[in-house]
């Protein structure tokens, strides 16, 4: 330490410490955020296709989309109250003096609802609607949302149209013909799985397969599965299994996501590669609530990734089951058919013993 650190320690430098530079937290950030949007935004009125929906009580989350992006959405009961039909009065007509005028009323009223019930375009996922909201930054999720003040449905979605178009193009070429599913085939030795490496579907299904003792070869065909590429990788993967020969059977799996995520397994060439494996193909994709083209193609379509695994679990015990019935029973016949012949054979002894 020098003479002038020493001296500046014990009698100071006489001139006022420099303040000690402070930095917004994050919280601060997002306040100012939330603040720069609204101040810049205000109320916006856009429209879009609902390609998610999530009705919870007092409040629905729905997600609108189009062709280049997509926004979340958060309605309030007070928004999608007004959509709902009116509930019918528990209590039965009170029989007081001009309670049948004001029933027939009532009546009309409801005959009115129905009618504009059965008029009114369905607030639901692949409907296209016009909301008006403010855009707000939700700081503590760090996301980005549309609070809904106002939702109008005008009808279905030009994606959903599209959807439905090829769903009924690729129906009247016989791509979801039950007549062309193959059942699993005889030996189920070796299960190859088109998924993601690094996803939870390839470990929930060797959890799976490994609890049930049964000793099956998984594996893996690392594949994409989601964004851009994802279509054409699935097909490779698929055709890449058909050209090796090793698999009796392929499980195509994902985990679930939203509609925009699982579009691609709905694409005219995944199902068309679904198709044409000429090895019989397992779709798992998404969750109990997600369905895609792809599954109405496969030989067989099952709700998740695990689900998957046990089908082919449960075959494999099945045929070891009836496998052991039919020995039991070939037991019991050879049983009867020798009791059957040393009876012969004591009886012909008795006969000529007495002849």
């Amino acid at each position: 330490m020098g003479f002038w650190s020493f001296w500046s320690r014990i009698f100071g430098s006489g001139a006022a410490p420099a303040p000690e530079e402070r930095h917004p937290g994050v919280s601060e950030l997002n306040q100012a955020i939330s603040e720069a949007l609204e101040q810049s935004l205000g109320e916006q009125t856009i429209t879009g296709e609902i390609t998610s929906l999530k009705k919870k009580p007092g409040i629905w989350y729905l997600t609108l989309s189009d062709d280049g992006g997509m926004i979340s959405c958060v309605a309030p009961r007070r928004v999608f109250a007004a959509l709902e039909p009116p509930r019918k009065s528990r209590f039965p007509d009170s029989g007081l003096p001009g309670a049948s005028e004001s029933g027939s009323g009532a009546e009309d009223g409801e005959a009115e609802n129905a009618d504009a019930a059965e008029t009114t375009p369905e607030i639901a996922v692949g409907a296209q609607v016009l909301v008006t909201g403010r855009v707000r930054y939700y700081g503590p999720g760090g996301s980005l949302q549309l609070e809904l003040s106002e939702i109008k449905a005008e009808g279905p979605g030009e994606r959903h149209l599209r959807f439905l178009e090829l769903k009924e193009r690729l129906r009247e070429q016989g791509y979801f013909d039950e007549t062309a599913k193959r059942p699993l085939p005889e030996r189920l030795e070796t299960v190859g799985i088109a998924t993601a490496a690094d996803g939870a579907v390839i470990h929930d299904i060797e959890v799976t397969v490994k609890n049930s003792g049964i000793p099956f070869a998984l594996r893996l065909y690392p594949t994409q599965v989601q964004g851009r590429g994802a279509r054409d990788a699935i097909v490779r993967s698929l055709e890449y299994i058909n050209r090796e020969g090793v698999c009796d059977v392929i499980i195509l799996a994902r985990g679930g996501g939203s509609l925009e995520s699982l579009a691609v397994f709905s694409s005219e060439e995944v199902v068309k590669a679904v198709f044409d494996s000429g090895i019989p193909v397992i779709a798992a994709i998404g969750h109990e609530i997600n369905s895609s083209l792809a599954d109405e193609a496969a030989d067989f379509s099952v709700a998740t990734p695990t689900a998957a695994a046990e089908l082919l679990i449960r075959e494999v015990r099945e045929r070891e089951a009836r496998r052991e019935r039919e020995a039991r029973i070939w037991l019991y016949a050879r049983i009867i058919l020798a009791a059957a012949g040393v009876i012969a054979i004591l009886a012909l002894f008795l006969f000529l013993r007495s002849w």
